[in-house]
């Protein structure tokens, strides 16, 4: 089976007109588990970048951007973040985004989309 190739982009700011536009629509939004898909992910240069609305089981939804590259510090992808949601978010340095870094050297950040929890 081939691997499929992921897209490539010249800046941050392009992968977050594109990835946001494509996250944030309603029939997009997924479980934590399964958000990354072809759909979702970009590179710029030597960095990868995935973007998500992730569904928690208690119908909380978190918007997700993702970095992974050679050396990236969560101080550099902070910077990333600012320059990838600038299309379409204020960027607001403050305790709103939650950072983790996962075991496969990816750096999340995410913060709360939508107010109130969603119902069913």
């Amino acid at each position: 089976m081939l691997r499929a190739t992921v897209p490539s982009v010249k800046s941050m700011e392009e992968a977050g007109g594109a990835l946001l536009e494509r996250a944030t629509a309603p029939d997009r939004w997924m479980y934590p588990g399964r958000r990354v898909t072809i759909d979702n992910l970009c590179r710029v240069g030597s960095i990868e970048v995935c973007a998500s609305v992730d569904v928690t089981p208690t119908l909380e939804t978190l918007l997700r951007v993702s970095f992974k590259g050679p050396r990236l510090s969560p101080m550099q992808a902070a910077e990333l973040l600012e320059q990838f949601t600038s299309a379409r978010f204020t960027f607001v340095p403050n305790i709103e985004w939650f950072v983790e870094i996962d075991a496969r050297q990816w750096i999340h950040f995410s913060r709360p989309y939508t107010r109130p929890r969603l119902q069913a």
